[in-house]
């Protein structure tokens, strides 16, 4: 019997003893049913504070619990989920990225006659043609996430977005089984979303099984219109042969593979969100962390770390034609102006609450926060909306360390002496739902929250581990550093 079944074996005889249901273990114990199966089968270590529950929930005698402190300790962690750790890092701290340069692939390429041509050749091939006069170019990807052929596409379209107006669509599926792949694949991806012309729709389930030789699984259609004439380039990747390329300019086999691609894109979700009327997407964002554990990756706090009170006071000093400006601003045109305000501080509210109830972790920076205390702004600040005052922002920092220091209170803050996310990004993990990322603060700023959000369980449990395990072990101050750090930022606002 391997050591992960017996720490399974142990566990659940352990709970039949005590007489309790593995279904009501992640309520108690504060973590997700995906979380809590791999702690149990050992895929996954469990964190410290999940241990000590775990063997507290159990009345675990000095034996027992000498047998469970021993067999959590043999779990190996898997591999991939601390290569993802290392992936993050160079995601979250700008770090170079170690990954290899593509490889250049061979291509049988269907044109005329049948050539053999390599992937940089065909790229050339189509980049030339892309940029020649009057050119209008439609990209279309199904998955190409596997390791081999998503460094040769991204690559590809990388070049192709730098010199054109290329209109791309991705239909994306995950690896869901290689944590280090999944995140390699997001982190590689999000830097593209500042092209305006790259949109990425997501699906949970593969429609087509990107492991597989399937056709279409791993493929790439590059559609041309130059002149009068159409041209489709279609690429497929193929894992256990020769990869393929179609060069043609027959409409009947343009419409053949557009059909294809409709109908598989029917089946995906688009996951680029982008949110105008602000009050809507707090509003999202309060019922998606409703009884969740959140992990949010941010220079500084987000809008639900401020005391209500501090909005009250900033409102009571801001003018009526100040207010009546944010007001319509806020509102966007789905909402009434009149009421906007008072339903985003009720959202903030349902936010705030929730935090108190269940654990959320803020992993910000020491120049994130001391940028809030000398600005009175926090990374993603709308522009009509004024900065807080000294009173306003020693306020907000005493109540986060207030609550930090709080037994009771389930919130925690790890503070990097790095700098995090100087791309501007924000990252927010959501237990059991997924991951959101917020990649264009100039946009943020202006009252329009551009994300991209992947309804991913296994995406989310890489960055619950990363907030959880790594940060604290790796990155973070520890936690005396924490309140001095925070105590001297208080006493340094003038």
């Amino acid at each position: 019997m391997t050591d992960d079944e017996t720490l399974y074996r142990f566990l659940t005889t352990k709970l039949k003893e005590a007489g309790l249901p593995i279904e009501s273990l992640p309520t108690i114990l504060d973590i997700s049913r995906s979380t809590l199966y791999r702690n149990m089968k050992g895929t996954v270590r469990m964190s410290p504070d999940v241990q000590a529950r775990f063997a507290s929930l159990l009345n675990l005698d000095a034996a027992d619990r000498q047998t469970f402190d021993r067999l959590a300790d043999l779990v190996t962690v898997d591999p991939t989920l601390v290569e993802a750790r290392h992936i993050l890092d160079g995601f979250v701290f700008g770090e170079p990225a170690t990954t290899q340069a593509p490889e250049n692939q061979r291509f049988a390429v269907y044109d005329t006659d049948t050539f053999l041509r390599t992937s940089a050749q065909m790229y050339t091939r189509i980049i030339e043609l892309a940029t020649s006069d009057g050119a209008t170019t439609t990209v279309r990807i199904i998955n190409c996430t596997t390791e081999v052929p998503f460094r040769s596409v991204i690559s590809f379209v990388d070049d192709l977005l730098a010199q054109t107006n290329a209109t791309i669509e991705h239909l994306l599926t995950l690896p869901n089984n290689d944590f280090a792949a999944m995140v390699s694949v997001i982190t590689r991806l999000i830097p593209l979303l500042r092209f305006n012309h790259y949109t990425v729709h997501y699906a949970e389930a593969p429609i087509l099984d990107p492991h597989q030789d399937a056709v279409f699984a791993n493929s790439v259609s590059v559609e041309i219109e130059h002149g009068k004439e159409t041209t489709l380039f279609l690429l497929s990747f193929l894992k256990n042969d020769l990869s393929s390329c179609l060069v043609t300019t027959n409409h009947h086999v343009i419409d053949f593979f557009r059909h294809n691609y409709d109908a598989a894109k029917s089946c995906y979700e688009e996951a680029l969100v982008d949110f105008a009327d602000v009050g809507f997407y707090t509003d999202t964002l309060a019922s998606l962390e409703e009884g969740r554990k959140v992990a949010l990756i941010k220079p500084n706090f987000c809008y639900d770390r401020i005391p209500l009170g501090v909005y009250d006071s900033m409102i009571a000093r801001t003018s009526a034609e100040q207010i009546a400006d944010a007001q319509t601003k806020l509102a966007g045109t789905d909402s009434d102006p009149m009421i906007i305000i008072e339903l985003m501080l009720g959202t903030v509210e349902r936010r705030v609450a929730s935090s108190q109830t269940n654990r959320h972790i803020d992993v910000c920076s020491v120049h994130g926060l001391t940028e809030l205390a000398q600005t009175g702004r926090i990374s993603d600040h709308m522009d009509f909306i004024p900065s807080f005052s000294a009173d306003e922002r020693r306020a907000i920092l005493t109540s986060v360390q207030t609550r930090l220091n709080d037994p009771d209170d389930p919130y925690t803050l790890y503070v990097t002496r790095e700098e995090i996310f100087a791309n501007g990004y924000l990252a927010m993990a959501i237990e059991d739902v997924g991951v959101l990322f917020e990649y264009d603060q100039d946009e943020a700023r202006r009252g329009i929250f551009t994300n991209l959000f992947i309804a991913n369980r296994a995406l989310t449990e890489v960055f619950m581990d990363y907030a959880t395990n790594h940060i604290p072990q790796t990155r973070a101050m520890s936690p005396e550093d924490t309140n001095t750090f925070l105590t001297n930022l208080i006493e340094s606002i003038a």
